[in-house]
């Protein structure tokens, strides 16, 4: 016989991390959220994501997945405000997405629940577009050419018409 499921939070590297956490316990968390940004929980601030290169490894995108998740989890990161909150240029987004894309290379192929209920929540996403980390990383692009299309629909001419 096989005992029943129990069902239980996958950890996080955010976890145990508050208001009460000193600063000299943190150095390298620290140190990555001032070079790459990321939601720090002693101060409940979210700085987006900066200088996302393109060859980081399965590490670095773990554990921004985990600062996306504990943002969420704390309640920032809004669809409305997704890529206002976490990131801070349009090749951040793209560089992430790509990221996403190679995490699942490395044979990561089990979504974190936590990172996937974050996602759902911080994107407003059904639950196909969170299944695989492929599969964020494409709706991450869809929506943010979506945001592209809507920014050029709203924006209004600089200059003004010439009145004779």
């Amino acid at each position: 016989m096989v005992a029943a499921y129990k069902p239980r939070f996958t950890p996080i590297s955010y976890d145990g991390i508050d208001i009460n956490t000193p600063a000299a316990e943190l150095p390298e968390f620290l140190e990555r959220i001032a070079e790459r940004g990321g939601y720090d929980p002693r101060t409940g601030k979210l700085t987006p994501f900066k200088s996302i290169s393109d060859d980081f490894d399965e590490c670095m995108i773990n554990q921004m997945l985990d600062s996306m998740t504990a943002a969420v989890e704390a309640g920032l990161g809004t669809p409305a405000t997704f890529f206002k909150d976490f990131f801070t240029t349009e090749q951040d987004v793209q560089n992430f997405a790509d990221a996403l894309d190679d995490y699942s290379a490395e044979e990561t192929f089990w979504v974190n629940d936590r990172h996937f209920n974050a996602f759902i929540h911080a994107t407003n996403s059904s639950e196909e577009n969170a299944v695989t980390y492929p599969a964020m990383a494409g709706h991450i692009r869809e929506l943010f050419e979506s945001e592209r299309e809507k920014a050029k629909k709203t924006a209004k001419p600089t200059y003004k018409k010439n009145v004779n």
